[in-house]
């Protein structure tokens, strides 16, 4: 009675479920295939020297961080003091 019941469960069987999902994702990746070209066409390219020059200005003007600060190299001149002692 139970095998009776078993085949009820299943709508679409094994072989389909696999069909399904192979067709499913073919037809995703052409897609988004299709739509990744598509989209390329509406980036904006006029403005995009200008963009570029701001980034080779940047470069230009960073700062190496490889390169070790200037550190002085003298011992500042000591300063003498005229403080009068009160306990004389």
């Amino acid at each position: 009675m139970a095998s009776n019941f078993q085949s009820a469960g299943q709508v679409m069987g094994v072989r389909k479920t696999t069909d399904f999902l192979e067709k499913a994702t073919w037809g995703l990746a052409g897609a988004l295939l299709f739509l990744a070209v598509i989209g390329s066409a509406f980036i904006p390219r006029g403005e995009a020297g200008v963009d570029e020059s701001r980034v080779r200005q940047q470069i230009e003007t960073a700062v190496d961080p490889t390169q070790v600060p200037n550190f002085p190299t003298t011992a500042p001149a000591a300063e003498t003091s005229t403080t009068t002692d009160s306990t004389k």
